[in-house]
């Protein structure tokens, strides 16, 4: 009997350590950034001698340790791009994208971005299929932030400037004034900045989120008074659509709900100003 026993838990071991060795014991990542036109990529924890792919395309070979790099002319239109080693595949965003390139970033994105939520309360729902993809943004460090999904640049706001209220018609002179700075240079070396449309507005609407429902990357958005409702430059055409113009609510602390509005041109609401996408 204790001689069964035995042989029994010698098996038993033997099985758990086949379990363990089983386990993957790596996790791929990778960092990616552009420059002259070239996506130069390193990652490390790939499997060991494992065929690397960019986009689909074999690019490289994992080392004994896992590590691996290469160059590629192959930029992703939405500045993301698929990695893989054959076991797993990462998206990995392409820094300086939109800065070195600014025609690839009013290219357009490929189809509608996601809504930033990755947490699943049933199978098929949004955070379980993340159609569009992982919200990604640059920081341009010029007071502007790129949206790499859909390629628009954003202004992004301050302290010093995101309690300003205007009316329909002053936020759009607000643009027009950033356009008008530095001698006609415009805001952060541009001068094609906007208000943006209700569609283009609602794009950096962050579901995820909440009490602002937006990636803190684009500076302040709710102010002193908690209040996070942005103009679009949408006329709501269902009522007297000269006086009346679509908005969205990023979500404050008084209970509103991310989404859109209508509000009446002569009321006072926030701004914030995009360009390119045209």
């Amino acid at each position: 009997m204790r001689s069964g026993l035995i042989r029994l838990i010698g098996i038993s071991a033997t099985a758990v350590m086949v379990l363990v060795a089983a386990a993957p014991a790596y996790a791929l990542g990778a960092r990616a950034s552009l420059a002259a036109g070239v996506v130069n990529v390193s990652g490390s924890q790939a499997a060991r001698s494992a065929a690397i792919s960019w986009e689909g395309a074999v690019v490289a070979t994992a080392n004994r340790g896992g590590n691996f790099s290469f160059t590629t002319m192959l930029v992703p239109v939405d500045c993301i791009g698929t990695l893989s080693d054959g076991t797993s595949s990462v998206e990995v965003t392409i820094e300086g994208c939109a800065d070195e390139s600014p025609e690839l970033a009013r290219r357009p994105g490929t189809g509608l971005p996601g809504t930033g939520q990755t947490v699943s309360y049933a199978v098929g729902d949004d955070g379980d299929v993340r159609a569009g993809g992982a919200l990604s943004y640059t920081d341009n460090g010029d007071g502007t932030v790129t949206d790499n999904r859909t390629g628009l640049t954003w202004e992004k706001k301050t302290n010093a400037n995101v309690n300003n209220n205007y009316t329909w018609q002053g936020a759009l002179e607000y643009v027009n004034e950033l356009n008008a700075m530095n001698g006609g240079a415009g805001f952060a070396g541009h001068n094609d900045w906007r208000l943006p449309n209700i569609r283009e507005l609602l794009s950096i609407v962050d579901y995820s989120r909440f009490n602002p429902s937006i990636h803190p990357i684009f500076g302040p958005t709710s102010g002193i008074l908690n209040f996070v409702r942005y103009w679009s430059s949408t006329s709501w055409a269902a009522f007297y659509p000269e006086a009346n113009a679509w908005s969205v609510d990023f979500a404050d602390a008084y209970g509103n709900y991310a989404g859109t509005l209508v509000f009446g041109k002569s009321s006072a609401l926030r701004v914030r100003a995009v360009r390119g996408g045209l």
